[in-house]
């Protein structure tokens, strides 16, 4: 009779004597935990350091380059790389199962277009106990004027037992307006399984580890960029000969201004060509001391640097170290005509240059400034090459 009225009254109370037991509590460090039938699944990702165990050199094109390390990136390029981890455990909290997907991706943004796809691979690298399959799939969302266009694998999961990989893509497009730009965040999704396991697909999620930035302000068509890397403009010698032996010359021998270095950038400056014009006439034909041409250097013509399209450019032409490079014998050698007052402390150099290694230099500048997407007042380095 004691039993039967003990049953009564947790009937009464709407509780079962089953229903009564302790509560299950969801085990530690193990990411995030659902509760199954039979226990509890979990699933944790963490960022992968480097693609070992990967295969898929299609996806990961550059790995001698900004990729190697799993996830660096550069102006034009960026990669992230994360492992998986999808544990089920029992209703003692005993461990069943463990499976591992190592997730890589690798994409190349546009400097005339403001789309993109990521190239991703996925792998199953370890599985341990009753674990023999796994489920993946994996979307994405993006801040700012971005969409994306399509989940991976049509946002169906792929199954992958150990050693199985699988390759898909994620699309992405920005509707950047004219004169504007915008910055870019990919967040990912992926809902995976082991289906040997009583359970449901657990969600996790994770950050790129760098902000893009695409925009409709340069040329005469939308592109993007990777954020927080200098942009360049590369001078080769082989093709702008004494222009670029004079930018190299005041970089590596006067500390008065910035010089286009790392650590001492240019600014675009995009005035327009009157603005340059105004800035080139100051260094190069404005008085007390304006630039006389030297009848031994062929078709001679006024180089500034920095360039009149820097916010750095437009020194008096008095203030400047002026140069003549020559090239003898195979050899570069820079004579100084006329050394600033301010000795290596000159703000500026204006050099004899002939007119088509000039016009040759500041074409390719032209060139720079829509290939790295460099924004006006946005700061950029001028690289020297052979």
């Amino acid at each position: 009779m004691a039993a039967l009225a003990l049953t009564a009254t947790l009937l009464a109370l709407g509780t079962s004597p089953a229903a009564a037991a302790p509560t299950k509590v969801a085990p530690k460090g193990y990411g995030a935990c659902k509760a199954t039938a039979a226990g509890w699944t979990c699933t944790k990702a963490v960022p992968m350091a480097a693609p070992a165990a990967m295969t898929a050199p299609s996806v990961w094109e550059a790995s001698d380059g900004p990729c190697k390390n799993g996830r660096d990136s550069d102006r034009h390029n960026y990669c992230w790389g994360e492992k998986i981890t999808t544990w089920g455990f029992d209703s003692k909290g005993e461990k069943t199962g463990r499976a591992v997907i190592q997730a890589l991706s690798f994409a190349r943004l546009s400097s005339s277009k403001a789309e993109w796809t990521e190239n991703i691979a996925v792998k199953a690298t370890e599985m341990e106990g009753e674990a023999k399959t796994v489920t993946m799939d994996l979307s994405a969302t993006c801040s700012g004027l971005c969409t994306v266009t399509s989940p991976a694998w049509g946002g169906a999961p792929v199954e992958l037992k150990l050693g199985d990989e699988e390759i898909g893509h994620l699309s992405f497009t920005s509707a950047v307006a004219k004169d504007t730009h915008t910055l870019i965040t990919p967040t990912y999704t992926s809902f995976g399984e082991i289906l040997e396991l009583p359970g449901v697909a657990n969600p996790v999620t994770w950050h790129n580890n760098r902000e893009l930035r695409c925009d409709a302000e340069v040329g005469g068509y939308p592109g993007c960029i990777v954020m927080g890397h200098l942009a360049n403009v590369t001078i080769r010698e082989s093709a702008y000969g004494a222009a670029a032996i004079a930018y190299a010359w005041a970089q590596s021998n006067l500390s008065g201004n910035n010089f286009g270095t790392p650590t001492r950038p240019l600014q675009r400056n995009a005035g327009g060509d009157k603005e340059a014009n105004k800035k080139r006439r100051q260094s190069c034909t404005a008085a007390p001391l304006p630039f006389k041409k030297d009848p031994s250097v062929t078709d001679d013509s006024c180089d500034e640097f920095p360039f009149a399209r820097a916010v750095q450019g437009g020194t008096n032409g008095s203030e400047c170290t002026e140069i003549i490079p020559r090239k003898t014998d195979g050899v570069w050698r820079v004579e100084v005509v006329r050394e600033s007052p301010h000795g290596k402390n000159a703000p500026c150099i204006r050099a004899h240059v002939p007119l088509k290694d000039n016009t040759g230099a500041g074409g390719e500048l032209g060139r720079a400034v829509v290939s790295d997407r460099i924004l006006e007042f946005e700061w950029y380095e001028v690289i020297i090459a052979p």
